[in-house]
């Protein structure tokens, strides 16, 4: 007979895979194009065969099957390396909706004021418009003084984000990309740059896969340094588990998964994470062109008239090697430079970077570094050295290049909560001393509320210039405890403080501090309030017995939905929750974040872009002729941008009706109700009364009881206000049988 295109159930070594497939029957014999096999999860790549291939089973190379026609199915046998493994990733995150943003206005504002003579106040604010466009921001203060009155701008910018290709594209004042051997720089103009913090469930550094091979569908647990990091089912075949979370630096990792007899069976395996590497394909980059900023904080519109020119790029060659490029260009200046980032197995990661000036200033600069981190010690040994007159943009705006920067900091945990640190810098000049300080450092916990910590240092250039501190923390519930004593450069510091922050929910919170120097003596104490609309600051200060009061108040407001609402200061994103009930509980994160005003409306601000965020409303504050179109709304607000919370509440016509017979008397509780105009069904309650929901004009409600029936009949109008009204008592008339 001809060939037949059959489609069979396919297990793998007697284990069913839940899988159908398409094959060619050719006498019993079969066949199967490569697209069909990939599909049912054999790796076609691996033995060289493409999508578009027809091949018989029994010609690949270790390749076994039973065919049973009559229960069409196939029982393929192979080896685990020709089969597809199951990725299984360990965070089990769920996939996160696209990112939106609603129109719509805001202000932040941040008011300073002191009692001095001057009687200064400044007033910081910043004015953003965002929509699904993207968000444009203006920043600046404006200074109140008695001598002094003036508007200092600071950054204003157009943003744009695409989380499909994880760039972001920003017009306007913005600050230059860098990497840890060059210097980012202030510019006017036009980035373009990769941001991934579009997708926050994106794991960029190279992370381990534990791979491993279950007969039967079986468990599998992931330990690392002796904690479980992950524990879940997979099914037989090979499988690879990955995204496993849990250390930085050095570790030990354990896979133990059972045996068909349900035996464990364990491999181990040494693992090292390090997040500054990129993960083998993954690039980042940022890309500007401008004119450098000069005066920021001072003058509001000072650019420099030459065009400059920035690019910064890191790419994961593989898993242990990130290679970085940088490059800087303006009239006469130009800078170039190349770095990596290589993992030496188990061993650490060491940094090498070397870069070059020409133009006004030739030269070059050398980068070597060194970092280790395990569960006993952690190193990390940083140099970089100028050569000749190295300069890079910012060199050009008058922030030198240091001639030699030097750190290394060594970190030895000694168990029981102690730890020594031990720490070196260096930094040069020209034009300047070099400084050259080493410190040492020691703390221990004191039962689980209190930490100790001693520390000196030592300017090796200065043998005058060294210190040494005690202080000792103690956590009391919600109060912060703190004192520390010592001495620096001869002169005696004390200091000592007590500290309850507000609650997030809101509250108040409050501070007191004192302390001496070398100089005198300080006092200062303040008092906080953080609510709905805000947060406000009151405090006083004494310096050497001179006293000032000080207030801060800061918070925003929001402009959208055809509302101007007050709130808590916004710095990223936020929702705009349209109930339509005043007094709502509204919960964020199964919390409550507030209640909505009289017009139904709550800003919930500290939303986290580009994640799920769920809110809710609280169904038992409802009145019972409320409708709700959503109790709970997972929102994915896009960045620094507000999203409208829309839970559909509406009132419904309905009321509450008191029924009486003829004479006035109660009807029996549990007598059936039938509301003629709209079907619904009740019963009479206590006190003869009855729900009744979709009320017109005029209303018919028949009443069934054990020996009679009656019709009540009565005219509804809803009241103004939405209220839930009590109508009544209604006569129900006995109906003639």
């Amino acid at each position: 007979r001809a060939n037949a295109d059959v489609y069979l159930n396919v297990s793998f070594n007697g284990q069913p895979s839940h899988r159908i497939a398409r094959f060619e029957d050719e006498r019993g014999r079969l066949w199967a194009r490569g697209a069909d096999l990939r599909n049912m999860g054999i790796d076609t790549a691996a033995m060289g065969v493409s999508d578009e291939t027809r091949i018989a089973l029994d010609q690949i190379p270790g390749l076994k099957y039973r065919y049973d026609a009559a229960a069409q199915d196939v029982d393929i046998d192979m080896p685990s390396r020709l089969r597809i493994p199951n990725r299984i990733d360990a965070r089990g995150l769920a996939p996160i909706a696209a990112a939106t943003a609603d129109r719509g206005f805001l202000i932040n504002y941040d008011l300073y004021a002191r009692t001095e003579r001057e009687t200064p106040l400044a007033v910081w604010s910043e004015q953003r418009y965002f929509d699904q466009n993207g968000v444009l921001s203006n920043t600046g203060t404006a200074y109140l003084y008695r001598d002094l009155r003036r508007y200092i701008r600071y950054d204003s910018s157009w943003t744009r984000s695409d989380p499909a290709t994880l760039t972001a594209t920003q017009v306007g004042d913005t600050i230059s990309g860098s990497l840890g051997w060059s210097r980012s720089i202030r510019m006017g103009g036009l980035q373009w740059r990769r941001n991934f913090s579009l997708r926050p469930d994106l794991v960029t550094f190279p992370m381990p896969d534990f791979a491993g091979s279950a007969v039967v569908p079986s468990s599998v647990d992931v330990y690392i340094n002796n904690i479980r990091r992950y524990s879940g089912d997979v099914p037989s075949g090979p499988f690879v588990v990955d995204n496993v979370a849990g250390i930085t630096g050095f570790g030990q990792a354990n896979l133990i998964t059972r045996d068909a007899l349900g035996r464990p069976v364990s491999q181990s395996v040494p693992i090292y994470i390090d997040t500054r590497l990129l993960a083998q394909g993954m690039s980042s980059y940022s890309v500007e062109a401008g004119f450098l900023r000069r005066a920021y904080g001072w003058r509001s519109f000072d650019y420099k008239d030459d065009p400059a020119f920035s690019g910064t790029w890191q790419y994961g060659v593989s898993n242990a090697l990130t290679l970085e490029a940088h490059g800087e260009a303006s009239a006469g200046v130009y800078n170039a430079g190349a770095g990596m980032l290589a993992k030496l197995g188990m061993a650490g990661v060491v940094n090498a970077s070397l870069a070059g000036s020409a133009g006004r200033n030739a030269g070059l600069q050398a980068g070597l570094g060194y970092q280790y981190v395990d569960e006993r010690y952690s190193i990390d040994i940083q140099t970089l050295r100028a050569i000749a007159d190295y300069a890079d943009l910012a060199a050009n705006d008058g922030i030198p290049v240091p001639r030699a920067s030097d750190r290394a900091t060594l970190a030895v945990p000694l168990g029981g909560g102690q730890t020594v640190s031990l720490s070196y810098i260096g930094q040069r000049y020209p034009g300047a001393d070099a400084a050259r300080i080493g410190s040492v450092a020691y703390s221990t916990r004191l039962g689980d509320r209190a930490t100790l910590t001693m520390s000196a240092y030592q300017d090796f250039n200065d043998s005058g210039s060294r210190g040494a501190f005690l202080s000792l923390g103690i956590t009391l519930d919600d109060i912060s405890l703190n004192a520390t004593a010592g001495r620096q450069d001869g002169g005696a510091y004390t200091n000592a403080s007590a500290i309850r922050s507000p609650d997030y929910g809101g509250g108040f919170g409050w501070g007191v501090q004192a302390g001496t120097y070398e100089a005198g003596r300080y006092e200062q104490a303040w008092g906080r309030y953080l609510g709905r609309y805000g947060e406000i600051t009151v405090g006083a200060q004494r310096y050497d017995g001179r006293a000032t009061g000080e207030l801060d108040l800061n918070g925003a407001l929001v402009f959208m939905d055809g509302v101007t609402q007050a709130s808590r200061r916004i710095d990223d994103s936020f929702a705009l929750v349209s109930a339509g009930e005043p007094g709502l509980p509204i919960l964020h994160q199964n919390r409550v974040i507030g209640h909505t005003g009289s017009s139904g409306h709550l800003v919930v601000p500290d939303l986290n872009s580009y994640q799920t965020n769920t809110l809710e409303i609280d169904g038992l504050d409802l009145p019972p002729n409320a409708q709700v179109s959503a109790y709970a709304l997972d929102l994915v607000p896009q960045s620094r941008s507000g999203v409208r919370a829309e839970f559909g509440i509406t009132r419904e016509a309905a009321a509450t009706v008191e029924l009486a017979d003829d004479d006035g008397k109660p009807l029996p509780v549990g007598a059936r109700v039938v509301h003629r105009e709209s079907g619904s069904e009740s019963v009479v309650g206590y006190g003869s009364q009855t729900f009744v929901r979709n009320l017109g004009k005029l209303n018919h409600l028949d009443v069934q009881m054990q020996d009679m029936a009656c019709t009540a009949r009565f005219a509804f109008r809803a009241p103004e206000d939405g209220g839930l009204p009590r109508l009544g008592p209604v006569a129900c008339v006995e109906r003639q049988p």
